[in-house]
C-alpha cells in the first residue's frame, strides 16, 4: 500500500471512531437526563403528596397526623437521594437548600405515633400553603426540567 492509501485508511478509521464516541456520548447524556428527570419526578411526587396529605388532615380534623410526618420523611429521602446522585455543584446547592428547608419541619421523635401540638399544626398548614403556591401540587403542570425544579425550590424556600 502506498503512503497515501494508509493516510486515507487512518482517516476513515479515525472518522468512524469519532462518530462512535459521539454517539456514545449522546447516549450517556440522554441517560443522565433521564436519570435526573426520574429523581426530580420523585421529589415532585413526594412534595405533592405531602401537600395533599396536609390538606387532607386539615379537612378531616387531623385524624391521622402520622401521615404528615411519614410523607415529610419520604420527601426528605427523595431530596437526599437526588442530592447524592447530583454531579453539578450548583444543582447540588439548590437541592441542599431544599433539604435544609424541609428538615425544619421534621418531627422530633417517633414518627409512627404522632400527636402534633397547635404550633406544629400551624407550621404544617403554612408549609402546605407554600407548597401549593410554589407549584408542588398535583394540580400544577408536570415539568421536570431543571429550570422548573430550581424555580419551585426558590419559590418554596423564599422567606416570606
Amino acid at each position: 500500500m502506498k503512503k497515501e492509501d494508509w493516510i486515507i485508511v487512518i482517516l476513515v478509521v479515525s472518522l468512524i471512531g469519532n462518530v462512535a464516541l459521539l454517539i456514545d456520548h449522546r447516549h450517556v447524556n440522554k441517560d443522565q437526563e433521564l436519570k435526573h428527570e426520574l429523581f426530580y419526578a420523585n421529589i415532585w411526587r413526594d412534595l405533592s403528596q405531602l401537600e395533599v396529605t396536609i390538606q387532607y388532615q386539615i379537612d378531616n380534623n387531623w385524624s391521622n397526623e402520622t401521615l404528615i410526618t411519614q410523607k415529610l420523611d419520604d420527601a426528605i429521602d427523595s431530596i437526599i437521594l437526588d442530592t447524592a446522585m447530583e454531579n453539578d455543584d450548583d444543582k447540588e446547592d439548590i437541592l441542599w437548600k431544599l433539604y435544609e428547608y424541609m428538615e425544619e419541619f421534621r418531627f422530633d421523635g417517633d414518627t409512627l405515633d404522632v400527636s402534633l401540638n397547635d404550633k406544629q399544626r400551624t407550621d404544617y398548614i403554612n408549609l402546605g400553603k407554600k407548597l401549593r403556591s410554589s407549584g408542588w401540587t398535583f394540580n400544577a403542570a408536570y415539568d421536570m426540567s431543571w429550570s422548573t425544579i430550581k424555580s419551585k425550590v426558590e419559590d418554596l424556600t423564599l422567606e416570606s
